[in-house]
């Protein structure tokens, strides 16, 4: 069957119930050995009848086909024996002896080794080469083994081992035993396994299906075929010539035929038929019957100058360090060519001389170059700016230090540490290893994505088995369930810490998804031309997404936080690109690619694209950057490496003990720009906070000192407090605390109306003791304090609790509930209306009492008046702009409204509050009330201007909807309830109207229709009985 369980064909018939199989891709034969009779047979793939090999055995436990050396292998249980054979049956030999119940024979004929499973009171895994030699053991445990394979790509072994109840397991080790326990099976009895590129495949017995695994992260396993097989399946092995190397080459000799037989890489020739002949790089073995590698070094006559190095079937020339290969392939000279030099060279009468562009310098070993235009920055971490032709100077970005070398950043600031996705927990550890602690467990999923959110200071990571994307709180501990519908293999996740979104990538869906920060409002961003995206960043500041796709393109692209505007990185010499991470100081991209074992960088455009690593970090997953360091984590050797970002040097192992780290991310508040963390509870303050450089400073307002603590704020002069809080508080200030900032009446509310009411504040208001920011009402409430305490109340035309307002509800009204029963017939006829109030545009009705010169501007649930250019006023009533204006305005360029407060009552802010309001917000200080607040631009809004109208609309939106689906559910059933009462009543009616009427009774029977008014009478007539008269 194909891997999609699809196009399934008999091969062999009847070969029994409990056989072992294996297969030559090259040949295109299957062979099998039935374990009950003790005979091997090999069939052609074509369907030919099949052929009997081997027939001495009754105790074969294991199988296994050499495409290159043309041998069959078993092993015999319970004589303790291995043996081969040449592939047409003849040659038969035993390799080793005394052996402690074999089984599950595999081999690797391109490294020349053979393991198998060792029984007994310890299983084990044991090893040799083809011959039987050098025999040793892999590992030793107390578990039954079973079904061993081998991925000969990872030089991997993989193998089932069942536990003392019976449990089951996946495991695997790397060819000299180390071992590692990934993927538990649960009820399954699984009896043959194979390995195809990133997938394991394995037979179920119980449920007769074949499922697959992903190799290296277990996770929840896939049916391969949907309907069960007709019997259990047994052994497989998946056809495919990346499973046998070399085993689709084809001979360059002529008259290749079958008479060839039991040759290997070699057919005969139309003279001599049947006789064995080697490619180049190979002889005949003394039995003739195949070919041995020759090793050329050791018979001198490679020609190499200096190095030699033996490779299967050739060999290739080497070189000391300080050498260079030159064109011949074979001659070592020192480094004096042009392709030796770091830029470029010049030849002159003395030789080839490297040279380096302006700016950069020779460094001592003549030929790389080094400086501001080089590619090591001249050793500075950051910043270089040249001061002569061959000097420079290193300087460091707001919120780094310059190392006394004069070249290194350091980052100021708390020191940083990692977070490490760990398959089965979530890890917290220094950048050297030391302080490990695990934040999140989770042994039953397959965490391999994570991110941080620098703000809410939560942690965000992905369960590929769970398939469901949660968070935790730092602070607390607690956990929340975000996304848990519609994820197939949420490999990749990152956080846009700026506008607050999350995105994530689905391997299996080929998707590129996001929502906001709670899970909500989801959305796929890109899919058209995906096939197995996996790693994901964000750069918010740039508003860019990049991933990596590891589909039968590779490539790595870049969009808009959107999905549009697809831009492709890199698109060449990748095979399997994995986790990638940006340098926010430089702006530049590095990934990785886990199958060639690949370090890349590039510009954000894919520009200066160079190779950082190369096969020195197994096979790398995941990136993280940070200062001068580059973090990778190694899959093969399950272990986290660091490296230079710039040169790959000081290559260094981080000794954490590891199940299997994958997604890797630094913390710090450097390490991801452009956080305010002021956004969340004021970042700690009690009244001001400043966001710098990823940190909350305080601090407070005039006639306030700021605590020990750093955060709250105490009185300066308690005393003068008292009294200037009392009586004598000036009616500038009664008038203001009564007002809304932009003076937005209510239409038809007097000025006395106003007065008497409790104190208001909006959402753009500050007190002095921030009372209402605690609160955090929405952007369509105001804040009232009474008696003292502050209270969140929504404004006229919207409804809620004050801390979410939005458009109010009609109640529900069932209209028109016409029951309309007949005896014959029943129609039941009801009308729901629902009734939702939108937003009245009191401008456009011209129910407003905006003066004559004054502009009406609509807003959610309210309207505004602004005076005209050339006038000032309250909106209502606007004057003619004199020489010296009372009113205060902004000086942004962006459509501001006018302050309408007396100008002794309000100041512009101080410098040390420039940045008070964001977004272009501009800010005022109340003196007498000791009060910031923002004048926000068109689309902001909060205290602070933090928040985007947009944001609110859609959250709006979405408790609405909410609403209105609760409305027509609850009216859907009432519906349904009405129905079945009119149902019950038809056929409670039904079986009263076909009985019989009584012959001593007169019955008269009336039917109306109430909602037509008209009534049908039915008259039986009257029958008396008499047998002594008639008519």
């Amino acid at each position: 069957m194909d891997l999609d369980g699809k196009n399934q064909r008999r091969l062999v018939a009847g070969v029994g119930s409990s056989i072992l199989l294996d297969y030559d891709f090259r040949d295109e034969r299957v062979y099998w050995a039935d374990q009950h009779t003790g005979v091997i047979y090999k069939a052609s793939a074509r369907g030919a009848h099949r052929q009997k090999l081997y027939s001495s055995d009754k105790n074969i436990s294991g199988l296994a086909v050499d495409w290159i050396s043309n041998s069959v292998y078993w092993t015999s249980g319970e004589k303790g024996k291995i043996k081969r054979m040449d592939l047409n049956g003849k040659n038969e030999r035993t390799l080793l002896r005394h052996l402690t119940q074999p089984s599950s024979i595999t081999v690797d004929p391109t490294r020349r080794f053979l393991f198998w499973l060792s029984g007994g009171i310890t299983p084990s895994i044991q090893r040799s080469d083809l011959t039987g030699q050098r025999k040793t053991m892999l590992i030793k445990m107390a578990e039954q083994l079973k079904a061993l394979t081998v991925d000969r790509e990872d030089k991997r072994l993989f193998w089932v081992q069942f536990g003392l109840q019976g449990e089951s397991a996946i495991a695997s080790c790397d060819y000299n035993g180390n071992h590692n326990v990934f993927s538990p099976l649960v009820r399954a009895q699984s009896l043959g396994i194979s390995i195809f590129l990133e997938h394991l495949y394995y037979t179920d017995a119980t449920s007769r299906i074949i499922k697959q695994l992903d190799k290296n992260t277990g996770g929840e396993s896939l049916s391969v075929n949907i309907k069960p097989m007709g019997k259990p399946p047994v052994d497989i092995k998946v056809v495919h010539p990346l499973n046998q190397p070399m085993g689709d080459s084809q001979s360059t000799f002529p008259g290749c035929n079958e008479q060839s037989g039991n040759c290997v890489n070699v057919c005969s020739s139309l003279a001599q038929q049947g006789t064995c002949k080697c490619n180049e790089g190979f002889a005949l073995s003394k039995q003739g019957t195949h070919c041995e590698d020759v090793n050329e070094c050791a018979h001198w006559n490679h020609g190499c100058s200096l190095g030699c190095e033996n490779i299967p079937g050739s060999y290739f020339c080497t070189c000391p360090q300080g050498y260079a290969l030159l064109p011949d392939r074979k001659t070592c000279q020192g480094k004096v060519e042009k392709y030796s030099c770091g830029h470029g060279c010049l030849i002159t009468d003395e030789g080839a001389v490297c040279v380096c562009p302006d700016g950069s310098i020779l460094q001592e070993d003549g030929q790389a170059c080094t400086g501001c235009s080089s590619p090591d920055n001249g050793g500075c971490s950051q910043m270089c700016t040249p001061v002569t032709p061959s000097r420079w100077q290193c300087s460091c970005l707001p919120g780094y230090q310059l190392h006394q070398d004069s070249k290194r950043c350091i980052a100021s600031g708390p020191p940083p540490y990692l977070l490490v996705a760990n398959l089965v927990d979530v890890r917290q550890i220094h950048p050297d290893g030391s302080g490990d602690r695990t934040l999140v467990q989770d042994p039953r999923g397959t965490i391999i994505a994570l991110d941080y959110d620098p703000i809410q200071n939560h942690v965000y990571f992905a369960s590929t088995r769970q398939k469901t994307i949660e968070r935790v709180d730092l602070n607390d501990g607690s956990r929340d369930v975000l996304v848990s519908d519609g994820l197939d293999s949420p490999e990749g996740l990152a956080l846009d810490w700026v506008h607050r979104r999350m995105y994530w990538t689905d391997k299996s869906q080929a998707t590129v998804d996001c929502s906001n920060l709670a899970g909500l409002n989801r959305q796929t961003l890109v899919s058209k031309g995906l096939e197995e995206p996996r790693g994901i960043v964000v750069h918010p500041l740039a508003k860019k997404l990049f991933w990596t796709d590891m589909g039968a393109q590779p490539v790595v692209e870049s969009a808009s936080l959107e999905g549009t505007d697809r831009v492709v990185i890199a698109s060449t010499n990748l095979v399997s690109p994995t986790g990638l991470t940006i340098d926010f100081t430089d702006d530049h991209l590095f990934w990785c690619d886990q199958r060639r074992g690949l370090v890349e960088t590039a510009a954000l455009d894919g520009s200066d694209r160079r190779v950082l690593l190369e096969n020195q970090v197994g096979r790398p997953f995941d990136l993280a950057v940070f200062e001068d360091k580059l973090w990778i984590s190694d899959w093969e050797h399950r272990q986290l490496r660091s490296v230079h970002k710039r040169t790959g040097k000081n290559l260094q192992r981080i000794h954490v003990n590891m199940v299997q780290p994958a997604s890797v991310v630094v913390v710090h508040p450097l390490s991801k720009p452009g956080a305010d963390v002021c956004l969340h509870l004021n970042g700690g303050c009690a009244q001001v906070c400043e966001s710098k450089l990823g940190l909350a400073h305080c601090s407070c307002l005039s006639r306030y000192v700021l605590s020990a603590d750093g955060k709250s704020c105490s009185p300066a002069d308690a005393s003068n407090k008292t009294a200037e809080s009392g009586d004598g508080e000036s009616n500038d200030l009664a008038s203001l605390k009564n007002k809304t900032f932009n003076d937005e009446s209510t239409p038809g509310q007097s000025d006395s109306d106003v007065s008497s009411e409790p104190a208001l504040y909006t959402d753009k208001m500050v007190s002095d003791q921030n009372e209402c920011y605690s609160l955090r009402c929405d952007v369509n409430a105001q804040c009232l304090l009474i008696a003292g305490s502050p209270t969140c109340s929504c404004v006229e035309g919207f409804a809620g609790d004050g801390q979410l307002c939005v458009g109010e509800l009609c109640k529900i009204h069932v209209m028109d509930a016409i029951k309309s029963v007949n005896l014959l017939t029943v129609h039941v006829t009801v009308r729901l209306i629902f009734l939702f109030v939108s937003d009245i545009d009191e401008c456009k009705q011209g129910t407003h009492t905006c003066g004559k010169n004054a502009e009406c501007q609509n807003n959610l649930g309210r309207y505004q008046c602004k005076c005209q250019a050339g006038y000032h006023g309250n909106g209502k009533s606007c004057q003619e702009l004199e020489t010296t204006s009372p009113s205060v305005t902004t000086g942004s360029p962006a459509d501001v409204t006018t302050l309408h407060h007396n100008s002794n009552s309000v100041e512009s802010c101080p410098s040390t509050h420039e940045s008070y309001c964001l977004y272009e917000g501009v800010c005022f200080y109340f003196p007498e009330m000791e009060s910031y607040a923002c004048n926000c631009v068109s689309g902001y809004l909060g205290e602070r201007c933090q928040f985007s109208d947009l944001e609110w609309w859609e959250l709006q939106q979405a408790e609405e909807e909410k609403r209105r689906n609760v409305v027509i559910a609850a009216c859907m059933v009432a519906l349904v309830s009405l129905l079945s009462i009119a149902a019950c009543v038809t056929y409670c009616f039904g079986k009263f109207f076909h009985k019989q009427p009584s012959v001593d009774n007169v019955s008269e029977t009336s039917v109306t229709d109430e909602s037509s008014s008209e009534s049908t009478t039915t008259s039986v007539p009257r029958v008396r009985k008499s047998s002594s008269r008639s008519r």
